[in-house]
């Protein structure tokens, strides 16, 4: 599936409150930052009663800087002018050193807001995803969901921050250029079309880093899919000796990351770099002009420069943000996107109705389903009728694409008919709720999964309280698990591997249906459980789902005539339409498609 591509959307439209920055924070950062940019002007305007008193040998007596300086440390001068010299030194050193606290609380909270954000951005993907419906969960690469909840989720929370200390770091660079401005309007306006220029500059970057981000953005999800399918097929790949065709598809993506990550570097250094020549132009022409300028005074013209060498590193910052953020907002965009797509796609919660007890029996009447995005006339069921009972065995039968497994899917509600009803006790299924309706059923996959977690753990999952160690034993028993699960030297607490992987096919098959007993399901759909056994385990299992069918309804999708043999009812599907339903013998005397597929003994 092709992973759409974001659209480019400019800073302001990428709402801060949606991703956990309330009012009352930005207005926090903003208060520091003002605090800071005034301590750090009133710092480097210290400079000029130091510099002045360096070449009168006394404190300035006239403007306002003179007189502040005259009221608070004029009281000095009585114990002599070295005395009123280090007062100024000591003022200017305490005003610095409560600019570089202010500075350290301010990054501090601008480390805790990106982690929040972060924290927030994941969040809301694993609550999204895990709410949306089957179908759409379906339709996404597993490596792609994976790359979201992990490098995405990082980058959008860095640009995302990025943004608000983007606000921070103007506020610095405001208030030199006020700073500069009450110095000397003329240097001033000498300075500004070459802020001008970097502005500039700044824009073409941002355009340029944009598309250069999106790139990278699509290679990490499609790395992260690739991985998740090399990992997944790791045994196929060695049996076929193709180790080194896998080493090459991740090496070639992860290739394309490194230089797609290393011209966002250049673009970003070179602008960097670019800043400095210009800003040193700013302070060569302020030099000249003061030079040929009578009216500014030494110490003006060297405070000037000096507020310019310290504001170079404050536009390099400004640049460094500004850059940050470019090159991760490509992945705050399909973040935002992700949540915005699986948000429309929330799983129904269905209606109000408890779940049924006992089920006493199900109808399809005039059912028809079509997957989300599929062709109009591509319907996987077409006009499905039939009922199923309780306490009954029902095998769903055909080929394969005929659309056994869609049935027993939107039995389990997994999807909503696209035309028809599935009724429940004679209630359609949808008004049923959603969680109630689950809890009453079970679901047994050809592939059961497992967690990565003892065979006690997996068969209690999701059952409050948990069962006890005699009842357990029980539905291990009435399963037909007992047998090995009282062989294994850990019983219970054996670890059965991820994914089952310590398992094999036929026990995964048994402890997956002592599972559903655990929960009290009352209707059991089993999806081919005896497609990958051997003979002996599939005598054992076939012999449980009969034995089970007499307290439950048990759907079975099968297509060995072990286990459809003594099923009391047989629906043969065939193109998605119900073509056939019987029983084994009436099947086999009144349908050719039945008796091709089932009129051998197997």
């Amino acid at each position: 599936m092709t992973t759409p591509r974001p659209t480019k959307t400019s800073g302001s439209q990428i709402g801060l409150a949606e991703l956990g920055v309330t009012k009352s924070v930005l207005a926090w950062l903003f208060m520091l930052s003002i605090v800071l940019a005034v301590f750090e002007g009133v710092g480097l305007g210290m400079l000029l009663p130091v510099l002045a008193y360096v070449r009168t040998g006394g404190l300035p007596a006239d403007g306002f800087i003179g007189r502040v300086m005259g009221d608070a440390l004029g009281w000095l001068g009585a114990w002599g002018k070295n005395w009123e010299l280090a007062g100024l030194l000591v003022l200017t050193f305490s005003i610095i050193c409560l600019r570089y606290a202010v500075n350290y609380v301010r990054d501090v909270r601008l480390v805790h807001l990106r982690l929040s954000i972060t924290r927030m951005l994941r969040d809301k993907v694993v609550r999204v995803l895990v709410r949306s419906d089957l179908g759409y969960l379906l339709s996404r690469r597993s490596g792609e969901l994976q790359s979201s909840l992990t490098l995405e989720t990082e980058r959008a929370g860095q640009a995302a921050s990025a943004q608000v200390n983007l606000i921070t770091a103007t506020a610095l660079v405001v208030v030199y250029m006020l700073l500069l401005v009450l110095l000397s309007p003329l240097l001033t306006a000498v300075t500004v079309p070459i802020l001008a220029l970097v502005a500039l500059v700044l824009r073409w970057q941002s355009r340029k880093s944009f598309s250069l981000a999106t790139a990278v953005s699509e290679q990490n999800l499609r790395l992260g899919d690739q991985i998740s399918e090399v990992l997944g097929g790791i045994l196929r790949i060695k049996m076929r000796g193709q180790e080194a065709k896998a080493e090459e598809l991740l090496s070639t993506t992860a290739e394309r990351i490194f230089r797609g990550m290393f011209n966002l570097e250049r673009l970003r250094l070179a602008v960097e770099i670019s800043t400095h020549p210009l800003m040193a132009a700013a302070g060569l022409l302020v030099m000249l002009l003061a030079v040929a300028a009578a009216e500014v005074s030494l110490e003006v013209m060297a405070v000037f420069v000096f507020v310019l060498v310290r504001m170079a590193p404050q536009v390099n910052l400004f640049i460094n943000i500004w850059s940050q953020r470019n090159a991760c907002m490509a992945s705050l965009q399909r973040v935002r996107q992700l949540v915005a797509q699986a948000g429309e796609r929330r799983e129904s919660g269905g209606g109000h109705r408890p779940g049924p007890v006992p089920v006493e029996g199900v109808e399809f009447r005039d059912v028809w389903f079509r997957y989300p995005g599929a062709k109009e006339d591509d319907y996987a069921l077409r006009e499905v009728n039939c009922a199923i009972a309780a306490n009954s065995l029902t095998a769903v039968v055909g080929r394969s694409g005929a659309g056994k497994s869609t049935l027993a899917n939107l039995l389990a509600a997994y999807h909503l008919p696209t035309q028809g009803e599935i009724l429940l006790d004679g209630h359609p299924l949808e008004t049923y709720r959603l969680s109630a309706l689950r809890h009453g059923m079970a679901f047994v996959d050809q592939q059961p999964f497992f967690f990565n977690d003892t065979i006690r753990e997996n068969l209690n999952f999701g059952v409050v309280p948990p069962l006890s160690d005699e009842a357990l034993e029980q539905v291990l028993k009435d399963s037909g698990s007992w047998e090995f699960v009282s062989r294994l030297e850990q019983g219970l607490d054996t670890p059965v591997g991820e994914r089952g992987s310590r398992l094999s096919q036929g026990q995964k098959q048994r402890l997956a249906i002592a599972h559903a007993l655990v929960v009290k399901a009352r209707v059991l759909i089993l999806d081919e459980p005896t497609s990958a056994l051997d003979k002996t385990s599939e005598r054992i299992i076939a012999q449980t789902i009969r034995n089970l069918a007499s307290r439950l309804m048990v759907i079975v999708i099968a297509h060995r005539l072990q286990t459809v043999r003594w099923s009391d009812q047989i629906l043969l599907v065939e193109q998605g339409r119900l073509i056939a339903q019987g029983n084994h013998d009436s099947l086999l005397a009144s349908c050719p498609q039945y008796r091709e597929l089932f009129g051998k003994d197997d």
